[in-house]
């Protein structure tokens, strides 16, 4: 968690200092590519989806020590915010040692569904010595709510208890009779 907000405070105060726009080159466009890709199911509370993540380099050199990871946003509407990653993925940030040009590393993040709503992932690239990050476009997925109680448990359980108790009942009530009835028979 502290590696994640570190890099985002970095990553936050480069953009403030520098302003412009910084590349790994000399053009005015990145070599860096970042595309993140859905899981191919329907998504609900509880699933544990893996998404994918693509990291290109489009240039003609070699690039070093590329920081990867994923921010996640809340859309409902009324209620959008950042969601900390802590409790949804395990790996929020992968180290990219070397990337040659034309190659495309390719990385999966299994998250934790823990919440039903709308939801946004951004893949972001960061190296070493620019000052602008890559960011891939916004992913954006639903996630259905589970239902948690199932009907059929509640009235088992609804109708069940209150019949085993009376059947306790009256076999205690039962238990007592029969009691009374061979006590009175040894009197006799």
């Amino acid at each position: 968690m502290k590696i994640l907000r570190s890099i985002i405070l970095y990553t936050v105060v480069i953009i403030f200092m520098f302003g412009s726009p910084c590349y790994v080159s000399a053009s005015s466009t990145p070599q860096v590519q970042a595309v993140l890709h859905p899981p191919q199911t329907t998504l609900k509370m509880g699933d544990t989806p893996t998404f994918r993540g693509d990291v290109k380099n489009t240039g003609q050199e070699t690039l070093e020590g590329l920081v990867v990871y994923l921010s996640l946003v809340s859309l409902e509407k009324g209620n959008e915010h950042p969601v900390d990653l802590e409790d949804w993925s395990a790996q929020k940030a992968v180290r990219i040692a070397k990337l040659l040009p034309g190659e495309t590393n390719q990385q999966q993040w299994s998250m934790r569904l823990i919440s039903a709503g709308k939801f946004a992932l951004a893949l972001t690239v960061v190296e070493a010595g620019t000052a602008k990050p890559v960011i891939s476009d916004l992913l954006e997925f639903n996630v259905l709510p589970q239902k948690l109680i199932s009907s059929t448990r509640i009235l088992s359980v609804a109708i069940g208890e209150p019949l085993l108790i009376i059947v306790l009942i009256l076999a205690v009530n039962q238990g007592k009779r029969l009691r009374r009835k061979g006590q009175q028979r040894q009197k006799i």
